[in-house]
């Protein structure tokens, strides 16, 4: 043990600006939790291609209330908790468009990283799920 303290299980100094949760007040039913593998020299390049791709597209969604983008840099892997008004309208997104922006991400992303090889997606996908707006994400963190 160095005599460190742990490294927080969420480094939030890399929250994009333009990408808050909603504000208070602002009624969320449900929150969309997506887990990606994002490297520690990869985590600029990820954010940059979120911020082009993502991001414009979220915010002409209905329903889109605004999102979090947070790294984990124990597991080195992005977090987004994006916030819908209703499942509904969140769900109703054919997901031939949402294929079409992930291609735009994945293709922006192997730009910014310049050197990427073959045509794999740099950010796999870990997990996807939901939760409603009530339910708390972030787990406890384990002392030790």
């Amino acid at each position: 043990m160095s005599g460190q303290p742990p490294a927080p299980f969420f480094d939030l100094s890399v929250r994009h600006a333009g990408s808050h949760g909603p504000g208070p007040g602002v009624a969320v039913e449900v929150v969309e939790h997506l887990r990606v593998k994002v490297p520690a020299g990869a985590r600029e390049a990820w954010l940059a291609a979120e911020q082009r791709t993502w991001e414009p597209w979220l915010e002409a969604q209905p329903g889109f209330l605004g999102r979090d983008l947070l790294w984990d840099s124990a597991r080195e892997e992005g977090i987004l908790l994006i916030h819908w008004a209703s499942r509904e309208q969140w769900q109703a997104i054919p997901s031939e468009e949402v294929q079409r922006v992930q291609e735009r991400f994945e293709a922006c992303a192997r730009r910014v990283l310049r050197g990427w090889a073959g045509d794999a997606n740099p950010f796999p996908m870990l997990f996807a799920g939901e939760q409603p707006a009530s339910v708390p994400l972030h787990p406890a963190r384990a002392e030790g």
